[in-house]
C-alpha cells in the first residue's frame, strides 16, 4: 500500500513538473483514460495513413540535426523520405518493402530489408492495448507549436526501466508536432520538433524519380536476415526481464566481416525497444560494460564465447538487465 502511494505521489509530482516544461497556456480539464487513449491510437493512424510534408529538428544528446519528412500513402502502401538539411548529405527513403540509404558526398547507396520499427519514430506506432499496466497517462492541456494549437499527453513509466513522453498532437489532424524522451526527473532525453507542417493529399515525394541517374554510385546491398522459427535450434534463453519487455522477433544473418552468424532479437513492451546482438567472436574484443551516445544506451558483454551487446533508447539499467537475463542453452529456446 506504501508503495503504491508513493508512486501515486510521484507520478503528481512528475505530471506537474511536464506541465510547467511543457509551456501549456490552458489547463485540459478532467479527462478519461479512454479519451488519451483514444487521441493517442488516431495520432498512430494519422502517422501513417495522412500525406505530409514538413521540416523538423531532432536533439539527441548534443546533436542537433534539422530534417524535411515527405509521407505518402498510395496503392503500393506507405512511402517515406527523411533528407537532412545540415551536415553531410543523406537521404533515406522507406516504403513496405525496403529502406535506401542515399549518401551523395560518398556516392554510396545502401539498400536493406525493412526492419522493425525503432529509433525516434517508435512513438508513433505505439501499442497502446499493451501499455496500460506500465505507464500511466495523462492529457496536460492545450500548447502550440510551429503555428498550430496542439493537446498535450504524458506518457509516465510506472518503473525505472522505460522512458517517458510528452507529445504535442496537432488539434486539426492528429500528427505528433513535437515529441519529448524523458527520464525519470523530467529532463529532456531527445526531442522532435516540427517547424514547418504541411498536410494534402497531393503531396509528393522530393525526388520522384527515384534512384535515376545514380548508376554510378557504389551500391551496396545489405544481407537480408533470415527470419527464425520456434522450431529451429536457437541455444539462447532469456530469463528474468524487466516488468512488460518480451521478444517480438528474431533473425539470424551473416556476422560484420562475412564469417560467422549473428543473432538478433527484439525486445519491446509495446513502447520502448531493445534490440540484443549475438555473435560468435574472439574473447574480449566486443563491447565490455555500458556506453550511451545521446538517447541511446548499450551494454556490451560475453557469454559462453560469444559476444552479446544490447541497445536501445531506454535507461542504462534496462539494457544491463537485459544483457544480464541472456544465458546460453544448447537446443534451448526463447
Amino acid at each position: 500500500m506504501r508503495t503504491a502511494r508513493r508512486a501515486g505521489r510521484d507520478a503528481a509530482w512528475l505530471t506537474s513538473l511536464l506541465l510547467l516544461a511543457a509551456g501549456v497556456v490552458q489547463g485540459a480539464g478532467p479527462a478519461s483514460g479512454n479519451e488519451v487513449r483514444g487521441l493517442l491510437e488516431t495520432m498512430v493512424r494519422a502517422v501513417h495513413s495522412l500525406d505530409y510534408d514538413g521540416t523538423f529538428v531532432y536533439l539527441h544528446g548534443d546533436q542537433l540535426e534539422s530534417m524535411r519528412v515527405v509521407h505518402t500513402v498510395g496503392a503500393e502502401g506507405e512511402r517515406e523520405q527523411l533528407i537532412s538539411l545540415n551536415g553531410a548529405a543523406r537521404e533515406v527513403v522507406r516504403d513496405e518493402a525496403s529502406i535506401t540509404c542515399i549518401a551523395p558526398d560518398a556516392r554510396e547507396i545502401s539498400i536493406a530489408d525493412r526492419s522493425a520499427r525503432g529509433g525516434f519514430r517508435a512513438v508513433f506506432s505505439i501499442d497502446v492495448d499493451r501499455l496500460g499496466s506500465l505507464y500511466d497517462f495523462h492529457l496536460l492541456g492545450q500548447s502550440r507549436v510551429a503555428g498550430r494549437g496542439a493537446r498535450v499527453v504524458a506518457i509516465i513509466p510506472r518503473d525505472a526501466y522505460r522512458y517517458g513522453y510528452r507529445l504535442f498532437i496537432d488539434d486539426e489532424h492528429a500528427l505528433p508536432l513535437k515529441t519529448d524522451m524523458l527520464d525519470a526527473e523530467g529532463g529532456v532525453v531527445s526531442q522532435i520538433m516540427f517547424t514547418t507542417l504541411h498536410v494534402d493529399p497531393e503531396v509528393k515525394l522530393a525526388t520522384a524519380g527515384g534512384l535515376e541517374g545514380l548508376e554510378d554510385f557504389a551500391w551496396r546491398l545489405r544481407k537480408p536476415k533470415v527470419r527464425l522459427e520456434d522450431s529451429e535450434e536457437l541455444n539462447w534463453n532469456f530469463n528474468i526481464l524487466p516488468p512488460g519487455f518480451e521478444v517480438n522477433s528474431t533473425s539470424r544473418r551473416r556476422a560484420a566481416g562475412g564469417e560467422g552468424e549473428m543473432d538478433h532479437f527484439v525486445l519491446s513492451d509495446g513502447l520502448a525497444t531493445v534490440s540484443v546482438y549475438v555473435e560468435k567472436g574472439p574473447g574480449g574484443e566486443g563491447l565490455r560494460g555500458p556506453s550511451a551516445m545521446g538517447a541511446v544506451n548499450a551494454y556490451g558483454s560475453e557469454v559462453a564465447g560469444y559476444e552479446v551487446t544490447v541497445v536501445g533508447q531506454v535507461p542504462p539499467k534496462t539494457v544491463r538487465a537485459v544483457a544480464d537475463a541472456l544465458s546460453y542453452a544448447k537446443g534451448g529456446v526463447r
